[in-house]
C-alpha cells in the first residue's frame, strides 16, 4: 500500500462514511457499556477507548485523511448521548487520527512496532485531551486525572495495538486493500 497522507478517490470517501457508520455504532454501544461499569461512571472508558483508538487507527490505514478526521469528528458529536466529556473528544479524535496518520505516512505498518508507536501517540494525545477534559468539565484534581489518564493508556494501547494490527493485516491478506 502507497503511503500517503491524504487519500480523496470515491472508494475512499465512500468507504470511510460506510466505516464511520460502524465506527459510531460501535462506539456509542461501548459507551453505555462503560457507563454500566464503576470505572465509567470515573470517567475511564476502557472498552470505549479501546475501540475508539483501533476504530480511528483503521479508518486512517485503510483510507487516509480526510476519512480519518471525519468519521472521529462526527462520532465525537454523537457522543453527546452518553458523555458530558465529547467537546474533549473532538480534539482527542482529530489528534489521535492525525498522530497515527503521521506514523502511516513514514512506515510501511508491517511490523508491530509501527502500530505500537501509532497506537502510543494515539492513545497518549487523546488522552491528553480527555485529561484536560476531566479537569475542565468534571472539575477532577488534575493529580486524579493524570493518574486516570494513565491508567486508560495502559489499558488501551496494548488492546488496540493488537486489535488493529491484526485487523488490518486480515484485511490486507483479504485482498480488500491495495
Amino acid at each position: 500500500m502507497k503511503n500517503t497522507f491524504f487519500r480523496t478517490d470515491t472508494k475512499a470517501l465512500v468507504g470511510s462514511v460506510l466505516l464511520g457508520i460502524v465506527f459510531v455504532i460501535a462506539c456509542q454501544a461501548t459507551g453505555f457499556l462503560d457507563n454500566l461499569l464503576p470505572t465509567g461512571k470515573a470517567g475511564m472508558y476502557l472498552i470505549n477507548g479501546t475501540v475508539w483508538a483501533s476504530f480511528t487507527a483503521l479508518i486512517v490505514l485503510l483510507y487516509k485523511q480526510p476519512a480519518g478526521i471525519i468519521a472521529g469528528e462526527v462520532e465525537a458529536v454523537i457522543s453527546i448521548w452518553y458523555s458530558p466529556l465529547w467537546i474533549a473528544f473532538i480534539f482527542a479524535n482529530a489528534i489521535g487520527s492525525l498522530a497515527v496518520s503521521f506514523v502511516a505516512a513514514r512506515c510501511s505498518m508491517e511490523k508491530w512496532w509501527h502500530h505500537i508507536l501509532a497506537m502510543f501517540l494515539c492513545n497518549v494525545l487523546g488522552n491528553i485531551c480527555v485529561g484536560i477534559g476531566l479537569v475542565i468539565i468534571f472539575g477532577v484534581p488534575v493529580k486524579v486525572a493524570v493518574v486516570e489518564s494513565l491508567i486508560v493508556i495502559a489499558v488501551c494501547w496494548p488492546l488496540s495495538t493488537i486489535i488493529t494490527k491484526v485487523v488490518y493485516d486480515s484485511i490486507k491478506k483479504s485482498g480488500l486493500v491495495r
